[in-house]
């Protein structure tokens, strides 16, 4: 376990876990599931024997450093494995898949393979395999092997389900029956028992997720919703599987993969409230500047009439009473809205979704923005007739405002009558909405564009930006269902595209809770 070792670090007693599943696999001469571990950038850093057996390697080639699962891969399968990479390094597991690895006589090896990230690793991980040309020989040994397997799946945080679809029949992992908290003594194995411990908010929309997954033709699901735990409290989790289909394409069988991600959807809402607060910051002198305004003229519209009435008493001119009052009125309305706007985005929010008009999110960030903007640029707002999008007012303003500060920010000083701010939003079909915020800024590099949206990915100076923004935008919007993209030129500023998809009333059914696949930029987004 020597390469085991150096290749994990964990705490003592999941490393030691890991240590004795591995020798398992090695010392079993005649077992035929394939274990080895892997790091990101191709290495195969210890494998068991019967891993080596398959593909005709000896152990010293492991040891020497020469095995390598990118180069004993077929060339035209090698886009597919950096796929199901991207997904387990996400994810931190991607459901099992076929493939080949080339032997070192030359043959193809079909394979079935179930590769899984170590927890608390970053880039290395395991990789279950199975020969599929002796499937027959692998069933049979496969009962021997389930207590090794057990002992890996025990070092993962995730809880494991199993779902005869023919029975009704649900059986968990043990870390399944921890997870709710029981001990697995009151835990049942049938399917009711099961989508009853689904917050009933999220029953109906997690079982026509499970229902299309059964009736569609696709081999993987994802899931998020909330759940009930032994000691009544809920527990926000990420659910993901795959469904397994008979020769005619029916399905017989579900199993998947449960993550708590309580914490994680504290800490993300916690940051996004951090980044509202920062921004809002930013823009501190030109809201106080936009309230000391009409404040002043309502003070002195206020004392004008107060002067009158207690000089002239009856005799004071009404018309003139009134138009002194009047604006104090206007200016006070003008104080209304602008805080407004800041009760709107530095509140907590719970994230919760519903339809959200864009023109008002828009003008209520516009009277906080609009004292920065115009000190930088002219500002043109060109607002179409939009129908509501499936979003959160707080988060969508927070976007937009990230939007406008940062088209600020790249601006030149000194140039405020040839320098533009363009902020528009249009229909943007099919059923979508799109918003664009455009400066005349000195655009972004294409070397850096496509890193624009990573996290802590900055172009300001030290000390002016924290690189999150935009990352932080783009897991907003991403989590409306709708996507973000940039367009620019070095030279011709920069425009940040913004879809989101209309707001329908079943438009809680056809949305699983995932917050959708980043991946995938429609080409509308990107053009």
């Amino acid at each position: 376990g020597c390469g085991l070792a150096a290749a994990l670090r964990r705490a003592p007693a999941e490393r030691a876990l890991l240590e004795r599943a591995a020798r398992s696999f090695r010392d079993a001469s005649t077992e035929v599931i394939g274990l080895f571990v892997w790091d990101a950038a191709g290495g195969i850093l210890d494998a068991n024997d019967a891993f080596l057996g398959m593909i005709g390697y000896a152990r010293e080639d492991v040891e020497a450093g020469r095995l390598n699962w990118v180069a004993i891969t077929p060339p035209e399968l090698r886009d597919a494995d950096q796929r199901a990479l991207s997904e387990v390094l996400k994810h931190g597991i991607c459901p099992p898949f076929e493939k080949e690895f080339l032997a070192r006589d030359g043959r193809r090896l079909p394979v079935l393979i179930a590769p899984a990230l170590v927890e608390g690793s970053r880039d290395r991980g395991v990789c279950f395999i199975v020969d599929m040309t002796a499937r027959k020989a692998a069933e049979d040994a496969l009962r021997a092997s389930e207590e090794r397997m057990r002992l890996v799946v025990r070092a993962t945080s995730d809880a494991f389900w199993d779902w005869d679809l023919s029975s009704g029949r649900v059986t968990g992992s043990e870390r399944m029956r921890s997870f709710y908290g029981t001990g697995g003594g009151d835990i049942e194995e049938d399917a009711v028992w099961w989508f009853e411990r689904v917050h009933p908010d999220d029953r109906d929309r997690v079982m026509n997720a499970l229902r299309r997954a059964m009736e569609g033709s696709g081999g993987t699901f994802e899931l998020w919703y909330r759940c009930a735990l032994a000691d009544g409290s809920y527990a926000d989790v990420h659910d993901r599987g795959i469904v397994m289909r008979d020769a005619c394409g029916r399905a017989y069988r579900m199993l998947g993969a449960v993550s708590d991600v309580t914490e994680r959807r504290q800490l993300e809402a916690r940051l996004l409230l951090a980044d509202r607060m920062a921004s809002l910051g930013t823009l501190a002198a030109g809201v106080a500047h936009e309230i000391n305004n009409p404040l002043a003229y309502m003070v002195a519209n206020v004392d004008f009439a107060r002067k009158e009435l207690r000089q002239k008493g009856a005799a004071a001119r009404i018309d003139a009473l009134l138009s002194a009052l009047d604006e104090a009125a206007e200016g006070g309305a003008r104080v209304r809205h602008i805080m407004s706007g800041l009760k709107t985005f530095s509140r907590a929010d719970d994230g919760e979704l519903g339809p959200v008009e864009v023109d008002r999110v828009i003008q209520l960030v516009l009277r906080m923005a609009q004292q920065q903007i115009r000190s930088k640029a002219r500002l043109v707002v060109e607002l179409g007739a939009v129908p509501p999008v499936h979003a959160n007012e707080a988060r969508l303003g927070q976007v937009i405002l990230n939007l406008l500060v940062n088209a600020a920010q790249a601006l030149p000083d000194g140039k405020e009558a040839e320098n533009e701010i363009r902020i528009t939003a249009a229909p943007a079909p099919p059923g979508r909405v799109r918003i664009e915020v455009r400066d005349t800024g000195p655009g972004i590099a294409p070397e850096l564009r496509s890193r624009i949206f990573d996290p802590f990915f900055t172009t300001k100076p030290i000390g002016e930006g924290t690189g999150l923004g935009l990352a932080i935008c783009h897991g907003i919007v991403t989590s409306f269902r709708g996507e973000i993209a940039v367009e620019s030129e070095v030279g011709k500023g920069a425009c940040f595209r913004v879809l989101l998809p209309a707001w329908r009333a079943d438009a809680g059914e056809d949305r699983d809770g995932a917050p959708g696949d980043a991946d995938e930029v429609p080409e509308e987004a990107a053009q």
